[in-house]
């Protein structure tokens, strides 16, 4: 009987009419999977967008095809590695449309190429938005019940692309923004998917128009713009880091915790989150941490690993920059993909934010929240090489409480930050340390502590080095932190606030 079903799932999808035979590609069920997603139990009106926001926070949608009468779709994504990592985040996660769950499959086409008869047959063929359009969002906030800050607001639109600056201000009695993200397919995605929903339940409705601007222009950062791009411009404000997913910041918590009139138990974005589709399937723990009301899982799914090289060891190192983690899995039936544990959920999403789709060991990681709130070790009959317990490790960066490394997280750079020398140590050798990884340097540059005049006492304990690429400057970390110099001795390596050093 599963067979058969499983013949007759496969007939339907070969008989979908619009697609040309001459240019799809069958795949046998041992092939490798396809960038073709199939889509299953779609509730009825389901629309071309609400389908692609299952995908979008992945990346690229390039095409789309509805089959109503059926409710299934066929969605096209840019690569095998993006439709991969979705259909593998929804095999753990249920993707949900209109609080429908939906299934999610490969196809058996490697592409997928339209004709104007979709029309005719019921199916609707829809391409994501282009390339060439604007990067810059105009946001205007209906029935304003609570406060929306900047840090809901690149909450909300980072999980679309990366934003680069915001503006909020207040025109005819209205409280409105405009939010620039890094380029115009994320900027379309982001404006399709959240036009219309509320941030709160049944309030602070958004209204999402393409802005005429080609940019934003923010000349000094308070709180009420932001330039992201630039940190450290004419700060007005006690912090200007952007919000780590699923944490919030004080400003935010100072703004949403506590409102009068807030019910107990409110979720910022509740609606989006009932509404599921990408935001709620891949951020409904994330979203939740807005002001401290929810923890987000502690747990992430890393996907598209290099299967060859990689090693828990290496991945506790790499993702230890960005919080304490204590257990690492590599999948035994799918090598490419890993489960981290963190401390807290905080950390996790601080992790995630900084890391997903950032090229480690030659292939691009693909980084969201798990459904598991903790990593289990093997049984003595399963290979224990694939996990690791870090939990009592020394090389924890955050485990006293308000260390001061907390303030000192940046995103992965060419730049890397060195500390923990010993006095003895000179360029020379630490260089060479380096040489090994990278055939050249771009910098190195001693950060002097001069406690006295005389140069005899310089205090030289930390450094600045600059490689040629961030990949390498990833990898020169992961082997190098820790790097013991003498007894008790052990080298520091993190990533620089600037990814060029002066």
């Amino acid at each position: 009987m599963d067979a058969l079903g499983g013949g007759l799932k496969r007939l339907a999808e070969d008989q979908i009419p619009g697609v040309s035979d001459a240019k799809k590609t069958k795949l046998s069920d041992n092939s490798q999977p396809s960038r073709v997603l199939h889509v299953r139990s779609l509730p009825a009106a389901t629309t071309e967008f609400e389908v692609a926001a299952l995908a979008a926070p992945f990346g690229r949608v390039t095409n789309i095809m509805l089959l109503r009468q059926r409710n299934q779709a066929l969605m096209e994504l840019e690569d095998e590695a993006i439709a991969a990592t979705c259909c593998n985040y929804y095999n753990y996660t249920p993707a949900m449309i209109r609080g429908q769950t939906v299934q999610l499959q490969h196809s058996r086409h490697t592409e997928l190429l339209l004709s104007p008869s979709n029309n005719a047959t019921g199916g609707a063929a829809q391409a994501t938005p282009g390339t060439d359009g604007p990067n810059v969002l105009h946001i205007l906030i209906d029935n304003m019940i609570y406060p929306v800050t900047l840090d809901v607001l690149h909450t909300i639109f980072s999980k679309y692309g990366t934003v680069l600056r915001i503006i909020t201000f207040t025109k005819n009695g209205q409280f409105q923004a405009l939010v620039e993200l890094s380029d115009s397919h994320s900027a379309s995605t982001a404006k399709l998917a959240l036009d219309g929903q509320n941030i709160y339940d049944r309030c602070c409705t958004m209204r999402i128009d393409s802005s005429k601007l080609a940019t934003l222009t923010v000349n000094s950062n308070t709180d009420r713009q932001r330039d992201y791009t630039k940190p450290d411009v004419s700060d007005n404000v006690t912090t200007v880091r952007p919000v780590l997913l699923g944490g919030g910041s004080a400003a935010t918590a100072a703004s949403i915790a506590g409102l009068p009139g807030m019910p107990a138990g409110m979720t910022a974005l509740q609606n989006l989150m009932a509404g599921n589709g990408a935001l709620g399937a891949m951020s409904g723990a994330n979203m939740a941490g807005l002001g401290g009301m929810s923890t987000a899982s502690p747990v992430l799914l890393v996907s598209n690993l290099n299967d060859e090289t990689v090693s828990p060891q290496d991945l506790f190192i790499l993702f230890g920059v960005y919080g304490d983690v204590q257990r690492v899995k590599i999948l035994f039936n799918k090598k490419d993909t890993a489960l981290i544990q963190f401390a807290t959920g905080q950390q996790s999403q601080t992790a995630q934010r900084h890391l997903h789709r950032v090229t480690f060991q030659t292939k691009v990681m693909h980084v969201t929240t798990s459904k598991h709130n903790s990593v289990a070790m093997p049984n003595e009959d399963q290979d224990a090489t694939l996990t690791k317990d870090f939990t009592d490790s020394p090389l924890h960066r955050y485990k006293q409480s308000g260390s001061h490394n907390l303030q000192n997280i940046y995103p992965p750079s060419p730049s890397l930050h060195l500390s923990n020398i010993p006095a003895s140590i000179t360029q020379d050798e630490l260089e060479r340390l380096f040489l090994l990884i990278s055939p050249s340097l771009v910098t190195f540059k001693w950060i002097t502590n001069q406690r006295s005049e005389e140069p005899a006492k310089v205090d030289r304990r930390m450094a600045l080095v600059q490689l040629p690429s961030t990949e390498l400057a990833i990898q020169a970390l992961v082997m190098l932190h820790n790097h013991k110099f003498e007894e008790k001795r052990y080298l520091r390596v993190s990533f620089a606030k600037n990814a060029t050093v002066q």
